[in-house]
């Protein structure tokens, strides 16, 4: 089991569902998805953990696909000026 893993799935989520309180009804730059990003990064860093708590054979295809939605996370929240975006797409 990949400790340090998991708790930068768990970190990611709990960022993420900050960055989300904090963006549902604020005004959002044309072409922003981040409400709908952080929803997506939470849910599928969730499953991450939960996939490598228990040591799954998909563990590994769900960190790469889970890798590549914090991405776009990363990408939606940096477009906003907020301290918890920005600490969400540090995460």
């Amino acid at each position: 089991m990949n400790t340090s893993c998991i708790e930068a799935c768990q970190k990611c989520a709990v960022d993420c569902e900050r960055c989300l309180h904090i963006m549902i009804g604020e005004e959002l730059r044309l072409n922003s998805d981040c409400p709908r990003c952080c929803r997506d990064c939470l849910d599928i860093c969730l499953h991450c953990a939960l996939a490598l708590a228990r040591d799954s054979h998909l563990a590994v295809r769900l960190c790469e696909f889970c890798a590549d939605v914090c991405e776009w996370c990363a990408e939606e929240c940096e477009m906003h000026d907020h301290v918890q975006c920005q600490l969400c797409a540090e995460s």
